[in-house]
């Protein structure tokens, strides 16, 4: 038998999630140790698998309840695919039903699971369905600032640590291009590192000072379109030049032109996290 805690992390849901399925929906019911305490066979965590599966796909958390505390075969029905609810919902302007979606995808599994799974690659669909004329440009917008919004409160949920020299994160001047950033300053939280975010568009000589005020050990930025190519060259050669100790790492799909001396953080949110993470010592 499994605590709660180790049930979230072999699932990858959040144990503030497990309680709500319990309490709210019924879709298990997990056996109680003599102080009270859940307890988590094999048969509890099948169905919190295929629940959060199906509420990951889209379905809502009462509809996937109904699904796996039914009698019967084990074997779902097909979920919904989000990113495509997501992208229909986008094309009618339907910000209610965006961000239910967007909600239950947060909701259904560990931030980083949903990051690197879902939401990433699920922003880069939207954009393919804007480029396609699927949805407007107004669509697209609606959907990343329902997503830069419940990025901004997983950040503030963390909660700083004014105890450790922060690693600062932010977009160089003329880039604004930010989601992907937020969502890895997120992961940077949650992995236990100071983490300052400047947002986008960040003018050079005002991030210049904001390392010398804070004291910072690493700078992140990030290069997601080509044409970011010299603006970040911008960047890396003036912090290389007034903070030659600090490094700068780099993130984003053309991180790979970014200047020779730059760090190169891969295309995955919490593997990239984990690495600065242990880079700097961080429990």
């Amino acid at each position: 038998m499994l605590t709660i805690g180790q049930a979230a992390r072999i699932t990858g849901v959040p144990t503030h999630t497990l309680r709500a399925w319990e309490r709210r929906y019924g879709a298990f019911k997990p056996m109680r140790t003599p102080g009270g305490y859940r307890t988590y066979g094999d048969d509890t965590l099948v169905r919190i698998r295929t629940m959060r599966d199906l509420v990951a796909g889209g379905m809502s958390p009462s509809d996937a309840a109904g699904v796996v505390s039914a009698p019967g075969p084990s074997t779902p029905p097909a979920a919904p695919d989000a990113t495509q609810q997501l992208i229909e919902a986008a094309g009618r302007l339907d910000a209610s039903a965006a961000s239910r979606i967007v909600t239950a995808q947060f909701d259904s599994r560990s931030f980083e699971s949903m990051a690197d799974d879902w939401l990433l690659p699920a922003m880069v669909r939207i954009g393919s369905a804007w480029a396609d004329g699927q949805i407007s440009e107004a669509g697209e917008h609606l959907v990343a600032n329902i997503v830069m919004r419940r990025l901004a409160t997983a950040f503030d949920a963390v909660g700083a640590n004014p105890a450790l020299p922060p690693v600062i994160v932010g977009a160089p001047s003329g880039v604004d291009h930010e989601l992907g950033l937020l969502a890895f300053a997120v992961a940077l939280r949650r992995a236990g590192v100071a983490t300052l975010y400047l947002g986008a568009d960040v003018p050079t000589g005002a991030w210049s000072e904001a390392v010398a005020a804070s004291g910072a050990v690493l700078n992140v930025a990030a290069v997601p379109r080509r044409a970011d190519l010299r603006r970040m060259t911008v960047l890396a050669e003036q912090l290389r030049a007034d903070h030659p100790q600090v490094p700068l790492a780099v993130g984003g799909r053309f991180q790979d032109l970014a200047p020779p001396w730059c760090l190169r953080l891969g295309h995955k949110v919490a593997p990239a996290a984990r690495e600065v993470a242990k880079r700097l010592g961080e429990p």
